[in-house]
């Protein structure tokens, strides 16, 4: 009698599993052909030279497209400016984030309202939002001139894309805007798992709004600062939208992930253009990793 019940649970279990990977076989089978495929294919045009769209023969170069891209110059440029790009943009989102993640904590009139208004930056396409802002840095009928011309701050209208330090604030700038508003509902989230008892104790025990903030709000944030720095970071190294939208490929703005697309597309130097996308994916890869580690300790 045991022995028949054994035997139909080992049936039972075994249709289980048989079922599991009927269902799962649909998801292998896309992530297979979608990622898993074009990354062996990318990979292996990374290291090959020449290319059917030139009439040349692919051989096997190793790691020259990695060296070549690595020393070139547009491409050391682009990785310069990408790193501008990451530190501006994550400072200006912690930074702004925190003081607009306080500023909403509390229940005010309005505040549905404030935090509709919040979310609208972020829930825009990184296209749409480059269209609106280079309306209005445009040099002949931009908004931006336009006021501080009325306002006597200038007295001729500025091209605003012409220096390149200016360019990348300007730029980051427009990144922040529809970055900033997901990490404020990040920040937004951590505070409000803050016990508003800890806040009262510290009252009574005589600590101002600056202690508060510097001795219990910031270290219990740590947990949603680490997720913030991840999601802002790898944000920022995959800008492209609101560069080409507001400055093309030009040079002085140009990011990594431009080069790539310029390298790859425009040039159509598929090896080198792949070669750098992976450098690119590399380096990624082991950012997010070190933040996971990050965000580990932060919530152990």
């Amino acid at each position: 009698m045991r022995l028949g019940r054994k035997r139909e649970g080992d049936r039972a279990a075994r249709e289980t599993q048989m079922l599991g990977w009927v269902l799962v076989a649909p998801a292998i089978a896309a992530v297979v052909a979608l990622v898993i495929y074009p990354l062996i294919k990318g990979f292996q045009q990374s290291i090959s030279s020449g290319g059917i769209l030139f009439g040349e023969k692919p051989g096997y170069v190793g790691l020259r497209n990695y060296r070549d891209v690595i020393h070139d110059p547009v491409s050391v440029d682009a990785m310069r400016h990408t790193v501008e790009y990451v530190i501006l943009a994550v400072s200006m989102e912690l930074v702004l984030g925190i003081f607009v993640a306080v500023t909403l904590r509390k229940l005010f009139p309005g505040r549905g309202i404030v935090l509709a208004i919040l979310i609208l930056p972020w829930a825009l396409p990184s296209v749409v939002s480059g269209v609106l802002w280079r309306r209005i840095f445009d040099p002949q009928t931009g908004l931006l001139n336009s006021v501080l011309l009325q306002l006597h701050v200038i007295h001729q209208p500025q091209v605003w894309m012409a220096s390149a330090r200016g360019a990348i604030v300007y730029i980051t700038i427009v990144h922040v805007w529809g970055v900033l508003p997901l990490i404020s509902l990040i920040f937004l989230a951590g505070l409000q798992a803050i016990p508003e008892e800890v806040y009262s104790a510290s009252s009574v025990d005589g600590a101002g709004p600056w202690r508060q903030f510097t001795h219990i709000t910031l270290p219990l944030l740590r947990p949603s600062i680490a997720i913030a720095l991840t999601v802002g970071t790898l944000l920022a190294i995959s800008i492209f939208d609101e560069i080409y939208v507001l400055n093309g490929t030009a040079l002085n703005t140009r990011s990594i992930l431009i080069q790539v697309y310029n390298t790859t597309f425009v040039e159509a130097d598929f090896a080198h253009g792949t070669a750098l996308a992976f450098l690119l994916a590399a380096v990624t890869a082991a950012l997010g990793a070190v933040y996971a580690l990050v965000l580990r300790r932060a919530t152990v």
